[in-house]
C-alpha cells in the first residue's frame, strides 16, 4: 500500500506547527510520524496512535495523544472521521480532500477517488442562504471480504 507522506510532508507539517507557535515536543512529532507513515486507506483511532507512540515514548499519556490530535485537527494537519463504529479515527490531512467507502462489519475505510460535487451544487441551489464551509461524504456497506453471510 502507498504511504501517505514522507520527509517533505513532515517538514511542511512541522513548519505549520512552528508558524502557529506550537511547541514541537518529541511526542507531537511522533504523532505526526505515525499519521504520515500510515498506508493509504489506514485510519487510526486515538488509542491505536497512543500504542504506536508508546513504542518510542513509553511514558506518554493517552490524554497527551488526544490533545495533540485535537490540536492537529484544529490546525488542519489531521482529519477526524467517525466511521460508525463508536470511535473517531484520524488521518494525516495533507493528502487533500477525499471521501470514503466504509465497511459496516470490519470497519475498513477505502478512499473514494472522486467527490460528489453535484450534491453540493444542489444544496447551493435549493438553500442559497446557507453558506457551505465543508462537507463529508461516506458510503456504508460491506467490503468484498465481509459480504459472505450478509443479507442483501
Amino acid at each position: 500500500m502507498k504511504k501517505k507522506g514522507g520527509r517533505k510532508a513532515l517538514e511542511e507539517a512541522l513548519r505549520t506547527l512552528k508558524e502557529q507557535g506550537v511547541r514541537l515536543t518529541p511526542q507531537r512529532q511522533e504523532v505526526l510520524r505515525v499519521l504520515l507513515e500510515a498506508a493509504e486507506g489506514e485510519h487510526f483511532s486515538a488509542e491505536e496512535i497512543w500504542r504506536r507512540v508508546r513504542e518510542r515514548y513509553a511514558g506518554v499519556s493517552f490524554d497527551t495523544i488526544y490533545r495533540t490530535l485535537e490540536l492537529f485537527v484544529r490546525l488542519g494537519l489531521a482529519s477526524e472521521m467517525d466511521f460508525a463504529e463508536s470511535c473517531r479515527r484520524y488521518e494525516y490531512a495533507g493528502r487533500g480532500h477525499h471521501h470514503h467507502l466504509v465497511c459496516l462489519k470490519c470497519g475498513r475505510a477505502e478512499e473514494l477517488p472522486f467527490c460528489p460535487v453535484d450534491c453540493l451544487e444542489r444544496v447551493r441551489e435549493e438553500k442559497p442562504r446557507f453558506m457551505v464551509t465543508g462537507h463529508a461524504f461516506r458510503v456504508y456497506g460491506y467490503c468484498q471480504d465481509c459480504q459472505q453471510g450478509v443479507l442483501r
